[in-house]
């Protein structure tokens, strides 16, 4: 039984059902087979819904449209979240802007260069094209296509609470599907740039003995330039004491040719060669033809990959447990079900009404 279909009946293939696969066919199973999407939102769900959020952001911006406007209308979403949804998920609005105004800053984005040296072709696009094997349709959506004094890059925005290692990007299957995917598209892009936020705001420091002497805390924080900037200037305190520690700051700016030093934002371009990317195309196609033929009929017996990731990388969480120990056809299970998910299309992501316009280069 073919895992996911469009309404055209061709069989689709996106790097996310490739790597949910090969996660866990439980997981695909609920994503794709079920098509089945939570219906509220929990602490487990913050790094998703924070990485969503600034990603519509980085969309409008580099669209040349109002990031703002965009921030005004998701603040107005959430405030109308579940009194426990924004519980869990802290106070968004306020972190999302304070990042947004930070990455700005970080990367000198100005009225004569907003884009800091980019030249933007196009953003959030879905591309297609086939397999080399001609069995079904490969699908990919970029973030930004973007120039520059070096050539043509694929940009994908990456919101983690860690920074990912060289080794990660080196080995990345992702990324050469997707520069696979362009050059099948006559896109000739010359490698791929992740554009990595860090997914935590920049704490702001806290004001100390405000009644006699007020300062800034000399704990540590995880913070940089602008947000100090900010908080000296709001609290109406000098900001002499404190220019060792502003330049320190001030100076993991990023620039040109420069090395990258801060914590909170950091690009990486790397280009990569055909022959490699032919490498992972063709074990792309070995896992494509496991998960498409894979047999769901039998619901109790769909493998699962039980490790500690289960509770921040699978929003099924529950209801594997439900039906491991009760089975599929428990009472309980439909009872989740019913209350904590509805029936959607996990590729509604790659549709857009903006999509209409077909990419000439």
């Amino acid at each position: 039984m073919t895992l996911y279909t469009d309404e055209q009946g061709r069989t689709i293939t996106t790097h996310s059902m490739l790597k949910t696969f090969e996660r866990c066919p439980n997981q695909a199973r609920y994503k794709y087979h079920e098509r089945l999407k939570k219906r509220l939102l929990n602490a487990r769900d913050k790094p998703l819904k924070r990485g969503t959020w600034f990603h519509k952001l980085l969309e409008e911006y580099y669209a040349g449209r109002s990031w703002q406007a965009a921030h005004r209308r998701l603040s107005q979403q959430f405030a109308e979240l579940f009194d426990e949804e924004r519980e869990a998920l802290g106070d968004l609005p306020s972190e999302m802007a304070s990042l947004m105004r930070s990455y700005l800053w970080h990367y000198g984005a100005d009225k004569s260069d907003p884009y800091h040296g980019w030249t933007i072709h196009e953003t959030e696009f879905t591309l297609e094209c086939e397999w080399p094997d001609g069995n079904g349709v490969y699908r990919m959506r970029g973030d930004v296509l973007v120039e520059d004094d070096y050539g043509l890059w694929l940009v994908d925005h990456k919101s983690h609470v860690r920074l990912p290692d060289t080794g990660f990007r080196l080995r990345d299957k992702a990324s050469a599907l997707y520069i696979w995917c362009c050059h099948q598209n006559n896109i000739p892009v010359s490698g791929f740039i992740w554009n990595y936020i860090r997914a935590k705001a920049p704490t702001v420091p806290a004001l100390v003995d405000q009644k006699r002497s007020p300062r800034l805390s000399k704990v540590a924080v995880d913070t940089d330039y602008p947000t100090v900037v900010r908080a000296i200037r709001e609290y109406g305190i000098d900001h002499r004491p404190y220019l060792d520690w502003l330049r320190a700051l001030k100076a993991q700016r990023w620039a040109n040719g420069a090395v990258q030093s801060s914590s909170f934002f950091r690009r990486d371009t790397l280009d990569k060669d055909d022959a490699l990317v032919d490498r992972v195309v063709r074990a792309a196609m070995r896992t494509r033809d496991r998960m498409h033929e894979y047999d769901f009929s039998d619901l109790d017996i769909v493998e699962r990959v039980v490790d500690r990731s289960c509770t921040f990388m699978c929003s099924h969480t529950d209801l594997c447990t439900v039906e491991l120990f009760a089975g599929t056809d428990a009472p309980q299970a439909g009872n989740i079900r019913r209350q904590q998910y509805v029936i959607a299309d996990p590729l509604e992501y790659y549709t857009d009404e903006r999509d209409t316009e077909e990419i000439r280069h």
